[in-house]
């Protein structure tokens, strides 16, 4: 059974900014560890604040995670510490859920035509505790072919290690460049159905050489991941 996690806006916007405040603090010393000639503790602080020309409690909260510099000094700040704004901001990120300490996952949140999009934080224990695995994406729903399952505007929840259709079930699919969403089932004879839930679209019957490995740009269909969750936004 798919889980379903029903959220507004503001629900998680406390621990995204605490989150990201973390984030922050912790690639800031390792730019600062980097950079060498700059005391732990104390000293750092002191440091910091003779660097960049601000207050000593200004500093102390960069540094700790208890604030963030303001958005037009993080150049100033990239260069005099040889790193660049978005090692400052993201630090080393791979793709898929990484974890930024051991207190919190981040998971990347894409639209339907691209990869790249922005990121979702929460805590390890929140995902275990509602069932999802660890190396999750979101898929955020730009259309109503799949509705009442999703909307517009929703979010699937995926795991990108299933890459091929072995039982039924939803899963995001890339065709033609872009991802979509259908409800899959498998016939008796090789043949792969896939569905929309809202009446007003078409389904489609393929085969399994209508399937690819990599979007080879040939018209073949991708297996992206299997859905395992869905976040009603209530839009």
């Amino acid at each position: 059974m798919n889980t379903v996690i029903q959220l507004t806006e503001s629900d998680d916007k406390t621990l995204r900014q605490r989150a990201f405040r973390k984030q922050f603090a912790d690639n800031l010393n390792a730019a600062l560890d980097r950079r060498g000639a700059i005391p732990s503790g104390y000293g750092r602080v002191i440091a910091v604040a003779e660097l960049f020309g601000v207050s000593q409690n200004t500093a102390a909260n960069w540094v700790k995670g208890e604030g963030v510099p303001e958005l037009f000094r993080l150049p100033e700040i990239a260069e005099a510490l040889s790193t660049t704004v978005e090692h400052l901001v993201v630090g080393d990120r791979g793709t898929g859920t990484h974890v930024i300490d051991e207190r919190y996952a981040v998971v990347d949140v894409h639209e339907d035509d691209t990869l790249d999009g922005h990121s979702w934080y929460t805590l390890p224990e929140t995902l275990r505790t509602i069932g999802l695995p660890r190396d999750i994406k979101m898929l955020q729903i730009a259309t109503d072919d799949m509705s009442p399952y999703v909307n517009n505007g929703d979010l699937v929840i995926y795991d990108p290690r299933v890459n091929r259709i072995q039982t039924n079930g939803v899963f995001v699919l890339q065709s033609g460049g872009r991802y979509i969403v259908r409800r899959v089932q498998r016939g008796i004879k090789q043949s792969i159905r896939l569905i929309c839930d809202n009446n007003l679209f078409g389904d489609e019957t393929l085969s399994e050489s209508d399937f690819a490995e990599v979007d080879e740009g040939d018209g073949r269909v991708v297996v992206i991941g299997h859905v395992v969750g869905r976040l009603l936004t209530g839009s």
